[in-house]
């Protein structure tokens, strides 16, 4: 747990749009608004990174299956680092405080390394370096990821985002892929399968309560969300390598969805082909770089 003390906010502001970060918790967004309209679900104050509005997934995304991974030969064991997961989840970086090492008042650059010494080797037995730039303007916000094997051995490797977004009411999400993923009892993945109509958004859909924690593959075009009765539209445009995308949707009374971008499935690390889902080898020196522009309009209020 992080101090409650050390849990600073640094804000960045474009007109009428603003957006929070707390470096000390995960590098975690805290907020983010238009016009005073909260996009991500706003941070508690709590220290649990899980109660903020998006983290970074890095050096992997959602669930690692059979207490650890094959790479190369050599199994590695992986620890638990979240005691609300019975499975290792979302990677080490939002679990650890971050630096900020650049700043103006509409970006920001924030990094973190890990070094797999002593207990941390059961968080992920590679060394790495990522960095976050966020960078406001006219039209959202751009974000940057760059991950660094900085180890002396090949590493796997994948990345992403974990945005919540405020499930205001008649809120629509579109976004279209080419199959998803059907989980076992444990969550993970078992079986690749074409879109069922119920979980099918490549039409405007009221959001409702499709009871997802899905991982979708072949994601091509842009995700798009609007609030209708609030006037605003947000448009993800990921990077083409983050083709897939987990959505998550609790009960509505949760007041929180997540559509994350992420490059590959879920316990990809325990497949038996990790490349072709999306899994990236860097050799030691190689670099993984990703982006995510979330397009933000205004439009007119339509009360549904």
């Amino acid at each position: 747990m992080a101090d409650l003390h050390s849990l600073t906010e640094v804000e960045l502001q474009h007109e009428s749009l603003r957006l929070s970060v707390c470096p000390a918790l995960g590098g975690a967004i805290t907020r983010l608004c238009v016009d005073g309209i909260d996009l991500l679900r706003p941070w508690d104050g709590s220290d649990t990174v899980r109660r903020t509005g998006c983290f970074v997934l890095a050096p992997f995304s959602n669930r690692v299956g059979d207490g650890g991974f094959m790479h190369e030969g050599t199994r590695y064991p992986l620890r638990n680092l979240s005691a609300e997961h019975p499975l290792p989840i979302h990677g080490v970086a939002w679990k650890r405080a971050w630096s900020l090492t650049e700043q103006t008042s509409t970006s920001l650059r924030l990094t973190f390394t890990h070094q797999p010494e002593g207990e941390g080797v059961l968080d992920w037995p590679f060394a790495f370096e990522v960095e976050h730039e966020i960078k406001l303007d006219g039209t959202g916000v751009a974000l940057q990821l760059r991950l660094r094997n900085i180890d002396s051995r090949s590493m796997p490797a994948g990345l992403g985002w974990h945005p919540y977004f405020l499930r205001h009411e008649a809120c629509r999400l579109q976004f279209e892929a080419q199959g998803i993923w059907q989980n076992d009892a444990q969550n993970l993945p078992f079986k690749k399968a074409p879109i069922p109509a119920e979980w099918d958004f490549s039409s405007e859909q009221s959001l409702q309560q499709p009871g997802l924690d899905n991982c979708f593959v072949g994601r091509t075009k842009p995700v798009t969300i609007r609030w209708p009765n609030e006037g605003v539209a947000l448009t993800m445009h990921a990077s083409e390598s983050l083709d897939h995308l987990v959505v998550f949707t609790p009960p509505a009374e949760m007041g929180f969805f997540a559509v994350e971008p992420v490059s590959h499935a879920n316990n990809a690390l325990c497949m038996d082909d990790p490349d072709a889902n999306g899994i990236q080898v860097l050799q030691p020196g190689d670099t993984m770089q990703v982006s995510c522009k979330l397009q933000i309009q205004r439009m007119a209020r339509t009360v549904q």
